[in-house]
């Protein structure tokens, strides 16, 4: 009787999370991504997130159905709401690349700058990619993981075409980024200072 009492109290919280809409999402290799579950797309732009978001490296950068970093640093946010447009860039990750040459190759290079998240209609974030076109290496959910092998030039000229402008492709580019970076690190310095004195 008591084991059919705590089988009945777990089956009701578990009921409840889910009536709540508190569970969390699972990001597990289970959960299959359909493009008929994405409802919208988000696509935003930052500088090298490993220079300023120096107190996660390897951890989740989504927690609780949010970015889980400094969004003041983000530059650009495009969001993808037509069919079309998320069909897309759907097609663009669920179908592999067959240039050769092209293909995003393995690198131990990783400065991310782009980030997409995939939103159902619950607004609830499905899954995510960040990524760097410079080096060709991403991070993604765990549902993604085994699909993520994209033709870089076609997808970054999908980002232009969405609106996303901010690219780090040339030796000024990056020197200006690094100069922007250089300072950030020289006013947080400086206000630590202050602040101790």
């Amino acid at each position: 009787m008591i084991i059919s009492a705590l089988i009945s109290c777990n089956r009701n919280k578990g009921f409840e999370d889910e009536i709540k809409g508190e569970k969390e999402l699972d990001y597990s290799d289970a959960f299959q991504f359909k493009l008929e579950a994405i409802k919208k797309i988000e696509i935003f732009s930052y500088p090298d997130r490993l220079v300023w978001d120096t107190l996660r490296h390897g951890e989740e950068i989504i927690r609780n159905n949010k970015i889980d970093f400094n969004t003041s640093m983000i530059n650009e946010k495009v969001t993808l709401l037509k069919e079309t447009q998320i069909k897309e860039l759907f097609d663009l990750i669920e179908v592999h690349c067959k240039v050769e040459g092209d293909v995003a190759p393995y690198s131990s290079c990783y400065m991310p700058r782009n980030l997409i998240l995939f939103y159902n209609d619950k607004n609830r974030i499905i899954g995510h990619i960040e990524l760097c076109f410079e080096c060709g290496t991403s991070e993604s959910s765990n549902n993604l993981k085994e699909n993520w092998d994209y033709c870089k030039d076609d997808l970054k000229y999908f980002f232009k075409k969405a609106g996303i402008k901010y690219f780090v492709d040339s030796e000024e580019k990056e020197e200006k980024e690094r100069l922007f970076l250089d300072s950030l690190k020289t006013a947080k310095i400086v206000n630590n200072k202050v602040l101790k004195y």
